[in-house]
């Protein structure tokens, strides 16, 4: 937990793991994934109540992160604090964040495999160089249990994916046309099927590999001519019988006095 990581280094004195820590949550865990999650709920949800949830939590993180950051920037992030709703008080005698908070280990292990299929398609899209606002069609197959969890996510799967939402599917077993799709397995137990339809323009990407292999016959062409020549062929023979005339250890010789 953050908390009681960068508490820890501070009562050690270790400053630079501090800010290290820091940095890698707040950009690499709320920025990327927290505030990006919540975006389905808070604009999409249509209930005001679960999007108020959302944003609370939302600010209960930021405002923790502005007094852990507060030793580090005391200016920068008193006028944040500032800025934020129904500050009764300043920041430098805000009470510290607690530690040792209650933490559920299910729920972390949830989120983990929400974040590890969503690199995994965000990774297959990159390779595929799939369009950025391209939506692709999706099959997750896994456990009844994580089937269970992950669908109830599928708007936010959607929205980090770049997946069509009305074709994203769930299911205990691969698809049909399973030997037609990017098989991805994002974590144990958890696995997905991008059709590769969806993926690339396969009469795109067949006159492209046609141009290639067009390409390397002529290459390969080329070359055997070369070697077939009757100067290539001369040429070879007047360098082995040289090499046959002269004994090694003359050569050796020559080349060492060269």
């Amino acid at each position: 937990m953050l908390i009681d990581a960068v508490t820890e280094s501070y009562n050690k004195y270790f400053f630079g793991d501090v800010g290290r820590e820091i940095y890698d949550f707040f950009w690499g865990d709320f920025a990327d994934w927290y505030i990006e999650a919540s975006k389905a709920t808070i604009y999409h949800s249509g209930d005001d109540s679960v999007a108020l949830v959302a944003q609370t939590v939302l600010l209960y993180i930021f405002e923790n992160i502005l007094k852990l950051l507060h030793p580090f920037m005391p200016f920068v992030t008193e006028e944040l604090w500032q800025a934020l709703p129904n500050r009764r008080e300043a920041l430098i005698i805000s009470s510290w964040p607690q530690t040792s908070l209650p933490r559920s280990t299910d729920l972390v292990k949830r989120f983990e495999n929400l974040q590890a299929l969503t690199r995994a398609v965000r990774n297959a899209r990159a390779e595929y160089s799939v369009e950025p606002a391209k939506r692709i069609t999706a099959s997750i197959v896994g456990s009844e249990e994580v089937i269970q969890y992950i669908s109830e996510e599928k708007e936010v799967l959607a929205l980090l994916s770049k997946l069509d939402f009305d074709n994203i599917h769930f299911a205990d077993s691969p698809p049909e046309d399973a030997k037609q799709s990017v098989h991805l397995i994002a974590s144990e137990g958890l696995e997905a099927y991008l059709p590769l339809a969806d993926m690339v323009d396969i009469s795109a990407e067949v006159q492209c590999l046609s141009k290639r292999l067009s390409k390397m016959q002529t290459e390969y062409e080329g070359l055997k001519a070369r070697l077939n020549s009757p100067k290539k062929t001369k040429v070879s023979l007047l360098w082995m019988s040289a090499i046959h005339i002269y004994p090694r250890h003359e050569r050796i010789q020559k080349h060492t006095i060269l």
